[in-house]
């Protein structure tokens, strides 16, 4: 018998904090014509009747036609296999979606809308395979640029050569020079070339045969022009500076870190492999201001580009990703795993990125990876 008053007794407590948690528990809302549910649930699934296209790359837009879509973009969710795209537009039967970022892949598109415990049916949608290789013959490359008509230049370091590959795919040697550093199209249709070794920036005629120099500077590895026509230059061993025609002038030391730079309205961007930062220069009236911002810190920067809406596209040294940076600091990683290191040179034509990997003295290759935008202007390209 005295076990059971003891269990009573013990019981008591926690009796009296049930009680008390009943009675400061909030008063639940009950739902109804004068207060609706604001998230309801027991909705039929959408259903998709088609797709179109049915194939396509990362960053298309999707057409989705069905019904029980909800008319309020957020209230809809599109899964693309394990991902999700990104919806532009919706109405009660028609979604517009962008397409992930995914490649070489058959994946099942579904519909989840607000409001159902269920998913939509299935529809099969393949990503085209957009990465393309270029050339996987030539010596120690050394840079990359494409001109108007889709023909890729690739300077051979191994060779002392710069090489032609017209969009159909014929090789040809386009201008014997020792490249050591970048190449990049500018002024007139130049073709501008860094020479590290010899200490000098060099400029080919759209023809191939004639070669000037530009500028004598120390160790020139990449560069690029503003809008008024200034060029910058990363120095391998001696900073980062800035030729305007006729004077050199010392923008920041970085310690033999400076691989990449590129223009972006007011502002260069430049990748410090050594530090593992990305910096911002603001360009002014009365110059360069050297106080840069870190707008980037990670594993070794290495190559770097720009689209037309101000996001950065970049590599890391050892890493096989390409990864972007937008201008409110969202990340984001393209080809996860799927291309090489290290990746040097970037450049974009058309909706796609051209990029290299140097093989360091061996055979390297230059890839061509669909992106889906346009390339950011080029101030010194005409």
């Amino acid at each position: 018998m005295k076990y059971k008053y003891l269990s009573v007794i013990c019981g008591l407590p926690l009796l009296l904090f049930l009680i008390f948690i009943a009675c400061e528990a909030p008063n639940q809302p009950t739902y109804g014509p004068e207060n609706p549910d604001p998230n309801p649930t027991g909705l039929s699934p959408a259903t998709v009747d088609t797709i179109t296209p049915t194939e396509g790359y990362l960053k298309d837009i999707i057409t989705i036609n069905g019904s029980g879509f909800n008319s309020e973009p957020d209230f809809n969710l599109v899964a693309f296999g394990t991902k999700t795209g990104i919806i532009k537009s919706a109405t009660e039967t028609q979604l517009q979606v962008q397409a992930p970022n995914i490649s070489g892949e058959t994946v099942n598109i579904k519909v989840a809308v607000k409001g159902s415990e269920f998913w939509s049916n299935e529809q099969a949608f393949t990503f085209k395979d957009a990465i393309e290789s270029i050339d996987e013959e030539i010596a120690w490359p050394n840079g990359v640029d494409v001109d108007d008509e889709g023909n890729v230049y690739i300077g051979s370091a191994g060779d002392e050569i710069i090489y032609k590959i017209t969009p159909d795919g014929e090789k040809s040697e386009f201008a014997s020079v020792p490249v050591s550093g970048a190449i990049r199209f500018g002024p007139n249709k130049n073709l501008y070339v860094c020479e590290q070794g010899e200490g000098k920036i060099i400029r080919i005629s759209p023809d191939g045969g004639t070669i000037e120099d530009v500028v004598e500077i120390d160790t020139p590895v990449y560069f690029d022009w503003d809008a008024n026509g200034v060029m910058y230059i990363c120095c391998n061993d001696a900073g980062f500076k800035s030729f305007d025609g006729s004077a050199i002038t010392h923008i920041a030391d970085i310690g033999g870190g400076a691989k990449s730079c590129r223009v972006f309205e007011n502002n260069i961007y430049l990748t410090d492999i050594w530090d593992s930062q990305i910096l911002k220069f603001t360009i002014t009236d009365a110059g360069v201001d050297s106080e840069a911002e870190i707008v980037y810190e990670g594993d070794s920067p290495a190559g770097i580009e720009i689209d037309s809406e101000g996001k950065l596209y970049f590599t890391e040294a050892w890493e096989t990703s390409l990864y972007t940076l937008s201008q409110d600091g969202e990340e984001d990683i393209l080809y996860e795993g799927q291309l090489m290191t290290p990746m040097r040179y970037l450049t974009f034509y058309g909706k796609s990125m051209y990029i290299v990997y140097p093989g360091w003295g061996d055979v390297g290759q230059t890839i061509k990876a669909y992106i889906g935008v346009e390339q950011a202007p080029r101030y010194g390209r005409n």
